[in-house]
């Protein structure tokens, strides 16, 4: 079928250049739906207008000397609005791309998952494009600004990059009814691991982020049996603050939606921030030849600054492999192998071992994205062009729905979003639980050829 396409993208870098494919092709029909062919926009960053005018399906800002961020678009109709659409642009950055790859490299984290652990990292390509996918006679429901709209799986990715409005909703209630998604499992010997990048100007500060994706969230337990949370697309991410002088100060993982509480030792720690702040480096840390241990839950995804059993809700996730001694601290059963099996460690590309593998790590360029991708390079992936959705790609049933990157808040407002995370006090826990990580780090290490 012949998709609709709004609102091309471009270019979002010094200058935000934006086209109205539907308007330019067909003004006719345009204004059959929308009453008018001459358009009013709004380009804004919070709430200060940074641009305004008329368009009959063509125009440019220029960002220069502008703040990085998602920029509201609105366009107006007869002083009605009928879109509106967030776009990332990355105006300037102080480090180039291949200073960001080098840094990227260079704290690229170890994950460590469970041994029931069924789904591994997959990059954009798969998770939008799996022969599975494309070979789907399924579709995805969205309630478009002309209607109902029955998207097929096989054209997900052209949807996406066309037709971004900020309202969207790839609507779970009616979607993957054949189950395409839960059968693209990732392999842990072909996994992919993003990174970004962004910039704080007022404090000197750097945010270097680190993503997963996995085409499904199953959850376990109860979770999984009442239907509670599972669901297509899931993302999960780690962030390090870079400091003015240009080194690491804390790293932030998140596990859940904010407002979610989560016990660790019972009650000895909870919060319900969504993700944990720790100093970096600290010798308290978990890490294989200078690379953090990072524990991935079991089903979830959600990522921890220790293995062991967390409960949100109905929701009990073991993250991580957690050996015999700490089982019995815990109270869980121990796992029926001590040492890990080959699946359950991914290694950054600097590491490599014949036992575990090494996941391949990717650039998400948001001073690159647009609709239309540019030519696969070592510091680009074509694939990533579907971001420019602003959307929410995750219907959780019973819970909030979530936007993918860049438009999360872990982009939209990284200094908060960091600075706000639940402080984590490896003190306050039994020091029987860093020997016990140290010591799940050291038999990791011990594995490694280089």
């Amino acid at each position: 079928m012949k998709l609709p396409r709004f609102l091309r993208v471009v270019e979002a870098g010094p200058r935000l250049v934006v086209e109205l494919p539907w308007l330019l092709e067909d003004p006719g029909g345009f204004a059959e739906v929308f009453r008018s062919n001459l358009l009013r926009y709004e380009v804004s960053i919070g709430a200060r207008t940074v641009a305004e005018g008329e368009t009959v399906g063509h125009f440019e800002v220029d960002l220069r000397g502008e703040a990085s961020g998602a920029y509201r678009v609105e366009l107006r109709s007869r002083g009605r609005v009928i879109w509106k659409q967030d776009i990332f642009a990355q105006p300037r950055l102080s480090r180039t791309p291949a200073q960001v790859d080098a840094l990227a490299r260079e704290l690229a984290p170890v994950l460590l998952f469970s041994a029931k652990e069924e789904y591994f990292p997959v990059s954009l390509a798969t998770l939008i494009g799996a022969p599975a996918v494309k070979a789907s006679d399924d579709t995805v429901e969205v309630k478009t600004v002309h209607g109902e709209l029955q998207v097929p799986l096989a054209q997900l990715s052209e949807f996406l990059r066309y037709n971004g409005h900020a309202d969207y909703l790839l609507d779970q209630s009616a979607f993957d009814a054949e189950k395409v998604f839960d059968e693209v499992r990732g392999d842990c010997h072909n996994s992919t691991v993003y990174y970004s990048y962004l910039e704080e100007e007022q404090t000197g500060r750097a945010f270097l982020n680190f993503h997963t994706f996995y085409a499904f969230d199953p959850k376990t337990g109860i979770a999984k049996l009442l239907g509670v949370g599972p669901h297509v697309f899931d993302r999960e991410s780690l962030s390090f603050v870079i400091g003015r002088e240009g080194e690491p100060e804390c790293l932030v993982v998140s596990g859940h939606l904010e407002g979610q509480r989560i016990l660790f030792f019972d009650s000895l720690k909870f919060w319900s921030e969504g993700r944990v702040r720790m100093s970096y480096p600290d010798e308290k840390i978990a890490a294989v030849k200078g690379h953090a241990l990072i524990p991935v839950a079991e089903g979830s995804h959600a990522l921890y600054p220790s293995p062991g059993m967390y409960h949100i809700s109905v929701l009990a996730e073991l993250a991580g492999h957690v050996l015999g001694p700490l089982c019995s601290l815990l109270g869980i059963d121990p796992p029926a192998e001590e040492s890990l099996a080959p699946h359950q460690v991914l290694l950054p590309p600097g590491l490599r071992s014949d036992r575990f593998a090494s996941y391949t790590l990717r650039p998400l360029r948001f001073d690159l994205l647009r609709s239309e991708p540019l030519p696969e390079s070592a510091l680009y992936d074509p694939a990533s062009a579907a971001l420019v959705f602003s959307g929410y790609w995750v219907d959780v049933p019973g819970l909030a729905n979530e936007r993918f990157p860049p438009f999360s808040s872990r982009e939209v407002d990284p200094g908060p979003w960091c600075d706000e995370a639940y402080p984590w006090n490896w003190d306050e826990l039994p020091a029987s639980l860093v020997e016990h990580n140290l010591a799940l780090a050291h038999a990791i290490e011990a594995e490694i050829k280089c």
